[in-house]
């Protein structure tokens, strides 16, 4: 006679591949068309191309900035530009691009 030992985990994984569900990796979205405040990675939490924007919300006080970092992570000290928005503006974003968002409502062209 076998000894057959099975965990409440054990039961629960055995159910789900006799359902076909695969355990392989876990589901990403989609790269987002919108940027949103702070820090993102263009190609992975947004998608590469030209984004646009009417302008500062009345919260933005009159201005918007995008920064470019070096790396994800980075602090605003370490830069590497900086670009700060009045009016209707457009800005062309690539992939690998890290960028921190402040203000502004901005959406994929």
């Amino acid at each position: 006679m076998r000894n057959t030992n099975f965990t409440a985990g054990g039961i629960a994984l055995a159910v789900l591949a006799a359902t076909g569900v695969s355990l392989a990796g876990t589901a990403q979205a989609a790269p987002a068309a919108k940027l949103r405040e702070g820090m993102q990675v263009v190609g992975q939490d947004v998608q590469p191309g030209t984004y646009t924007t009417s302008g500062p919300r009345e919260k933005d006080y009159g201005v918007c900035f995008i920064e470019w970092l070096p790396y994800k992570g980075a602090k605003s000290s370490e830069a590497t530009d900086v670009e700060a928005y009045t009016g209707t503006s457009y800005v062309r974003l690539n992939a690998g691009d890290v960028i921190n968002v402040e203000g502004c409502v901005w959406t994929l062209e």
